[in-house]
């Protein structure tokens, strides 16, 4: 299927042919028709699937020519947020769009609602700052559209969501789209959506494809040396390194730095100016290797990232499936490596709970000697698949090729 065979104005179609593309993704084909007859949707849609041009080209096509508010697009980050704002315009640089998020002055966001947008792209908190304020009109909101749900939902935002859909207008067309389902966010499809179409396409945990997965166990001790060694290998160019916190993000980039590397950090401990500059400099090459907390994880647009390594592992297992995702995209291979140490035994049996896969831990001693012993599965109620160490793999689905098994001197550590 074309995008001229769904039924857009002439002028969306341009602008899609200007950016170079003619033919939607799934989420697309399947999401735009719907949206334009007028229906509630609730999607379950991998990230990355191109889901904002999903919702934005129905809102556009039917937006009114008059200058009030008919659209507000709820974001987790702000990230997010910029980067849908940034879409809407790509599409139609004559509709008037406002960017609202915390962490910078809220005047100017005034004063730009008060000279009139059509489309308000928001993260929830400064949405309702602005409706306490009473510097947003809502009554003449026809769409609302809830961007990354679940990952809402996770940040703790999902009771501000519920404030913000009880102060539009009951007749508004509600769009919803996640990366998973889980039964809290069922419960918003029920409460605050007219009896919606629901499209259940692929979840990020079955569509991390063509992702070499690696786990070293460590110790804590090692833990800096071996993360340089692993960075020094000549495959090991654009890399992504995700901390737990802020505070050792920002001082591993520092290390990093003074060893030489071209890095640089992003947490939510820098300014919002800070962060999109960060981001700018690593997508322009300016820096090879980005060490983040998980604002990174989801949200950001960041290509051609060849290896993602946790540092840390993360706390909650569904970080792992969004940090390894920034990797193997756009239909290329990718590796995915994390560093446990003795205490991270119970998070990792997490996230391979959370993946349904056990994931081989190769024990690095302080010799640099590679030893892999057998490990307790208990946790998994039904194990599908064990990846040897550089196996190209597809959570959920059995390789097509494996690779042959990583060695010490893949990473000179011998």
């Amino acid at each position: 299927m074309k995008f001229s065979e769904l039924k857009l104005k002439p002028e969306l179609l341009t602008a899609l042919q200007k950016l170079k593309l003619e033919t939607p993704t799934e989420v697309q084909e399947k999401s735009i028709p719907i949206l334009l007859s007028g229906k509630d949707l609730a999607v379950r849609s991998k990230t990355g699937s191109g889901k904002t041009f999903a919702f934005l080209l129905p809102i556009i096509q039917n937006l009114m020519p008059d200058n009030k508010l008919q659209a507000i697009i709820l974001a987790p980050t702000r990230e997010l947020a910029q980067q849908t704002d940034k879409e809407a315009r790509k599409l139609a640089p004559q509709v008037k769009t406002v960017l609202l998020y915390g962490g910078v002055s809220i005047n100017p966001q005034i004063d730009q609602l008060d000279r009139g947008a059509q489309i308000a792209v928001a993260t929830p908190g400064r949405m309702l700052d602005h409706i306490a304020r009473r510097t947003i009109d809502l009554s003449n909101v026809r769409f609302v559209v809830l961007d990354e749900a679940d990952r809402m939902l996770d940040m703790g935002f999902i009771d501000d969501v519920e404030k913000i859909l009880r102060g539009t207008p009951k007749n508004r067309q509600t769009m919803l789209f996640s990366a998973t389902m889980p039964d809290q966010i069922v419960r918003i499809l029920d409460r605050y959506m007219r009896t919606p179409e629901t499209l259940m396409l692929q979840q990020d945990e079955f569509t991390v494809k063509k992702i070499r997965l690696r786990v070293y166990g460590v110790d804590r001790k090692l833990k800096l040396d071996l993360l340089e060694k692993i960075l020094r290998d000549k495959e090991v160019k654009k890399v992504m390194i995700f901390c737990n916190t802020k505070d050792w993000a920002e001082r591993l980039g520092n290390i990093l730095w003074k060893k030489r590397f071209k890095t640089t950090s992003i947490h939510s401990g820098l300014s919002q100016n800070k962060r999109n500059r960060v981001i700018q400099d690593f997508n322009a090459g300016k820096y090879d290797i980005l060490v983040a907390t998980d604002v990174a994880s989801r949200g950001l647009h960041i290509e051609n990232v060849s290896h993602v390594i946790n540092y840390d592992i993360p706390r909650n297992p569904k970080d792992y499936i969004h940090r390894i995702g920034r990797t193997g995209r756009a239909g290329k291979e990718g590796d995915a490596i994390t560093l446990v140490t003795q205490i991270d035994e119970c998070l990792l049996r997490a996230v391979e709970a959370e993946i349904k896969m056990f994931l081989e831990v190769q024990y690095i001693t302080p010799e640099g000697k590679i030893m892999t012993p057998k490990r307790d599965r208990s946790h998994l109620e039904t194990p599908e698949h064990t990846p040897h160490p550089g196996e190209e793999i597809s959570i959920h689905a059995h390789p097509d090729q494996a690779r042959t098994e990583s060695t010490g001197d893949d990473w000179g550590l011998d």
